[in-house]
């Protein structure tokens, strides 16, 4: 959100430095610019809370869950809540004061208004916190809130020669469309594969292609890698492995999730952004098979894969500026006589 940038570096809040920080995280992990700068700890939740209500207009309030009552979660379904990224706070009379990520989103306002028999409040609060509500009341799963709020429409690739992965890292304008040509390029050469985000020490699952296996798979995989593991080994060691898997806790999970025979090899590539493994890589040729040792132009493509998200955050980064440059003409516009 350009204005939401623009508020919190001319104020001072932030620096320009941490807001491109922001966005790098942001490119490589999805979600809203707020929840980056909150995660990587350039603002409070109270700061960003305040910024957001002065971006989107809207009034701002001190939330305190413990307020949440039953007539209040009431007001609105599980369903409706988990689809718009809602959540009702309390119920003043008709009134309903709606926790909202995007308060800006009139529509569902007036539907759940309509729907449900309430004049709506819209009440803006950061993404992670909503995230934490749902997940609390509704027992929504908490992955949405990596989701690029930049996504494209793409049709997925089912498998792609390595000079049309190239071709798609080079012109890829988001995350989901570098992971698209990943997972298209390795499935060329592998049965089944999944991609893993690497953040807070844990290789978090998020989409898969092939044989028996597919997103729902993927997202129930998710290891530490602060224990023993063909994932910490190779974000570790930054260089990939090819092998069978160790005897340990975690790489056993892995092998049964995935049906995998423990005679059998598989190969972890990691993605090294700046120094730091921002991604894992995992294939294998199926649950009884080995994997092929010959991955010389895989391993071109996938070395290709940093600089696409390099220019991706650039282009990103140049973006914000120019409508924030923009937005304070416009801005400037309006205050004249």
């Amino acid at each position: 959100m350009p204005i939401l940038a623009r508020y919190l570096r001319d104020r001072g809040i932030v620096t320009e430095q941490q807001l491109e920080e922001a966005i790098q995280h942001q490119v490589l992990y999805g979600g809203r610019l707020g929840t980056s700068l909150h995660e990587l700890g350039f603002i409070t939740e109270e700061r960003l809370q305040d910024a957001l209500a002065r971006a989107h207009g809207v009034s701002t309030m001190a939330i305190d869950t413990s307020e949440i009552s039953p007539a209040a979660l009431a007001a609105v379904p599980e369903a409706i809540a988990a689809k718009h990224k809602v959540f009702p706070y309390k119920v003043t009379g008709k009134t309903l004061f709606l926790l909202m990520v995007n308060p800006s989103d009139h529509t569902t306002v007036a539907k759940i208004g309509f729907s449900r028999g309430f004049i709506v409040k819209p009440i803006v609060i950061p993404e992670f916190r909503m995230a934490q509500l749902l997940r609390r009341h509704h027992g929504v799963d908490d992955r949405w809130r990596h989701e690029d709020t930049y996504r494209p429409q793409i049709e997925p690739s089912e498998a792609l020669e390595p000079e049309a992965a190239s071709e798609r890292l080079d012109s890829a304008r988001t995350r989901d469309e570098v992971v698209d040509a990943i997972l298209g390029v390795c499935h060329r050469s592998f049965r089944r594969v999944i991609f893993f985000i690497v953040k807070d020490q844990w290789a978090i699952g998020w989409t898969a292609r092939g044989e028996g296996i597919d997103r729902a798979t993927a997202e129930g995989l998710r290891f530490p890698l602060e224990e023993p593991s063909v994932f910490r080994t190779v974000a570790r060691d930054k260089t990939h492995f090819i092998g069978r898997l160790a005897a340990n806790e975690q790489n056993t999970r892995l092998m049964t999730g995935l049906d995998k025979q423990a005679n059998t090899n598989a190969v972890v590539f990691p993605i090294v952004l700046r120094g730091r493994v921002v991604n894992l890589i995992y294939g294998d040729s199926g649950s009884g098979r080995n994997v092929k040792t010959d991955m010389g132009s895989l391993l071109v493509v996938l070395q290709r894969v940093p600089d696409a998200y390099l220019r991706i955050i650039q282009e990103r980064i140049d973006a914000t500026r120019a409508a924030a440059e923009v937005q304070a003409r416009e801005d400037a516009g309006q205050r004249l006589p």
